[in-house]
């Protein structure tokens, strides 16, 4: 079988945003803001998005963490799919893009669905805990944490609930690792995949969606 170059996959990425994922004006303007702000562009994609809310609808998710938030993007995609009494539990650590991030969710008219946390992750994730089970965890922020992270979800998901990881592939450097956080991602990979309490997988798609479901 032919190997698909690099031009043909970015031209099926392109084609897949626009059959299931088109940004509306809420999006592009979120992504305009951050890109006003200085903001890195490290976003989702649009098609990831898309597939945060398919990950949303398959669970039923109605209670979901976000960790890294930067301008909303990926949180306005991961709201929109919440049921009437959901709620997203967006954490930033940045005050800076926690400000960007508030305004996204009220020109998206979320607000009401978005709770935003400000501060370092970790400290957020142990106020949450005596909340109960979660249904979704997104791991979307600083790489070196993702393996700490990812036992909190196992630890905090409910039964059949999802934790989700972005940049699972670090554009291909997972395969020979060129810094620190390429090698944080190695780690959280392999215990992703060997952990006790979890049925995993990476979906190939974009920058690779590390997925485990909790037994």
């Amino acid at each position: 079988m032919k190997a698909m170059n690099e031009e043909t996959y970015g031209q099926l990425e392109r084609y897949i945003s626009d059959l299931f994922a088109p940004e509306d004006e809420v999006l592009m303007w979120i992504q305009a803001e951050a890109r006003r702000n200085d903001m890195p562009s490290i976003s989702v994609k649009p098609f990831e998005g898309r597939l945060l809310q398919f990950l949303v609808y398959l669970s039923g998710a109605k209670q979901v963490i976000e960790i890294g938030t930067l301008a909303g993007y990926s949180a306005v995609w991961i709201a929109r799919a919440l049921p009437p009494d959901g709620k997203l539990y967006a954490l930033e650590k940045s005050s800076k893009h926690a400000q960007v991030a508030r305004a996204s969710f009220q020109r998206a008219g979320l607000s009401d669905k978005i709770e935003l946390l400000e501060g370092q992750a970790m400290d957020s994730l142990r106020k949450m805990a005596a909340q109960g089970l979660f249904d979704l965890v997104f791991i979307d922020a600083d790489k070196g944490s993702y393996p700490a992270y990812l036992d909190w979800a196992a630890k905090h998901l409910r039964p059949g609930g999802l934790v989700a990881a972005h940049n699972a592939f670090r554009d291909g450097k997972v395969l020979a690792p060129e810094s620190d956080d390429d090698r944080a991602m190695q780690v959280f990979n392999r215990a992703l995949a060997e952990h006790p309490d979890l049925h995993s997988y990476i979906l190939a798609i974009g920058d690779g969606m590390a997925v485990g479901v909790k037994k």
